[in-house]
Formats: C-alpha cells, structure tokens, sequence
C-alpha cells in the first residue's frame, strides 16, 4: 500500500486539496471527500471520519467497505479513536485481534483487523478522527502512516472552516428567538417544493399563515421579556406538532408559517384544525399562565405558483379567518 513517498505523498496532498477545493463550503461534502481520498490514498478498503460527542465517537461519514454504519458509536474510553482524541497522537493497530487499546467488538463489526487513526486537530482541539481500516492484519505501510499524518493537518483546517460556514448559514437561516426557520429560509424552502414540481398539475404542498391574537397586549402589560416567552412557546409548540418532512417558521413579529407537504395521512387541514386548538392552549410563563389567540389562513400550493403570490393568499386568508374571529386586527 506504499509508494514512493517523496512524490506519492505530494501528489496525494495536491490531489486531496484539490478535491476539498472542489467538494463545497459544508462540513459534510469535506468530510465526504476526506473518507474516500483516504481510501484511495492508503488502498484501504474502508475509512471513516467519526467525531467527539459527549463522551463517544460517533461514525459520521464513510467510505468503501464501512459505508452505511453512520451513527455507530463508540465509547470514548476503551477505543483506539477515543485514545486518538485524548493523545492527539496518529495511532496504529497492526492486528486488532491482540490489541488492547481497540474496542475489540466494534472491530469484529466492521472487519477491521488492521487500522491507523489520525486525529483531526485544529488549533487545541481535536475534532475527531480520520481512521483508514482493513480487514487482514498488518495491512498498512510506514508510508501509509506517514502520508495520512501529512494530510491530517490540513484536513483538520478544512473541517473546521466547513463547520464555521455551516454555523453561517444556519444562523442565517434560523429565527434566533424561537429556532424555527426565518422568513427567508420559509419563502427558499416554498421555492424550491413548487420548482420540483412544476409540471405537475396536482397540489404539492399547503401553507399555513398563523397570527396571534391578543400578543400585543402581552406585551404592553408584562413587557418585552414575557413576550419573547410566549413567542418561544409558540414557537416550540409549532415543532413539536409538525410532521417530519414540514417546515415551521418565524416570519416576523408574532406571524408564523408552515409549509405542510400534500398528503392524505393526515390531511394537511386536519393538522390545521389540530395545531391552532394547542397554539391556543394555557402557556405557562414567568408571570403565571397566558394565552393568546391564533388566527390561521391556508393556501394550497401549485406548480405552477410564485412564493410571494403563496404567502399574500394565505395573508389574505389570515386576515378573513381573524375578522370572524375578533374583529379588527390588534
């Protein structure tokens, strides 16, 4: 699995650059082509990036004979990449079958008999581990160990930009107040369903148009900090109560949305009827219990629709649904 080491390491270090160069801006896409290039690079027929979290090391993206063990999980303590993350020292295991730093059952798992683990460090802290594995022992050279310690730096660098860039778009995509989705991530998400969709004639999707009622006076009388309370009850409410697939949003002030998928197990008006009865529900808050109203319009969504036209129907729904309701809008 070796090479000559003087032009194979620069060229494999040129050739993985280049490829996380090309992958993306997104922690998964390098650690995607971090997986596979180390595969190619050693001739290993598996590898796999596993992070730290709370305690163990979690598979996260893989290569070649391991892939589909994401989310295998391993205690920190009593294997090679929890050691790997403790030492931030490059590890080798020659056979695994005689070694006693490795999490033997977790080998046997995998068929990794042989295997080296890089740590991923970035300034003072390690990340994780890039392990390369093999199913015979005594599968990797000197060379082999030699050139991953090289790559691991700069892989470690590029992770940790990734996972900035990944903390930029969530942020710019999130309604810091509540969690949910902001306005802007709602609209490209409604975007994108009626784009997929846009030879289709059949609906493909329902927004709902939620605005509270009696919010204001809220906050006129207990203030700003009560308020924002009842928003993130709100706010939590509407994602414990969506199905898997939907999208809860913040649209500003005290209007959320939802973007239901079309379907008929349950209908999506059904789930209308059912959200706004528990938005409406007695909340519990740092001055006692509250509630407030929740007026709701609904718009069914075409292929054939614009984003915006979406939300000014279901605007307009709200605002007939609110005039039944209470009259004025407060």
């Amino acid at each position: 699995m070796g090479g000559d080491l003087s032009v194979a390491t620069l060229q494999t270090i040129i050739k993985v650059q280049q490829a996380i160069n090309d992958a993306g801006d997104t922690a998964d896409a390098v650690m995607k082509i971090v997986a596979e290039q180390a595969c190619e690079a050693t001739g290993a027929p598996g590898a796999v990036v596993e992070l730290a979290e709370f305690g163990e090391m979690v598979y996260t993206t893989t290569a070649g004979s391991l892939a589909g063990t994401e989310g295998l999980r391993l205690a920190m303590s009593g294997s090679m990449s929890g050691e790997c993350v403790r030492t931030g020292k490059i590890l080798i295991s020659t056979d695994t079958e005689t070694d006693p730093r490795v999490d033997l059952e977790a080998c046997r798992r995998v068929h990794a008999r042989s295997m080296i683990v890089v740590p991923l460090v970035d300034g003072n802290r390690t990340q994780g581990v890039l392990k390369v594995i093999c199913g015979e022992p005594n599968a990797f050279s000197d060379d082999d160990v030699l050139l991953l310690e090289q790559l691991a730096q700069f892989i470690a660098k590029a992770l940790a930009r990734a996972n900035v860039m990944d903390a930029k778009a969530h942020a710019a995509s999130v309604d810091a107040l509540t969690g949910l989705a902001n306005r802007a991530a709602f609209l490209a998400s409604l975007e994108s369903m009626i784009s997929g969709a846009a030879n289709s004639g059949n609906p493909v999707a329902v927004v709902l148009y939620i605005d509270l009622d009696g919010f204001k006076p809220i906050n006129d009388v207990h203030g700003h900090p009560v308020g924002d309370e009842v928003l993130q009850i709100i706010g939590k409410r509407i994602a414990e109560n969506s199905r898997e697939g939907d999208l809860g949003a913040r649209i500003g002030g005290d209007e959320f949305a939802v973007l239901l998928e079309s379907s008929t197990q349950p209908d999506p008006f059904s789930l209308r009827d059912r959200l706004v009865g528990i938005l409406q529900g007695e909340m519990t808050t740092s001055v006692g219990p509250l509630t407030v109203g929740a007026s709701c319009g609904t718009a069914v969504v075409g292929g054939a629709d614009l984003a915006e036209a979406v939300m000014a129907r279901a605007d307009a729904a709200m605002y007939a649904d609110k005039r039944t309701r209470s009259g004025p809008r407060r």
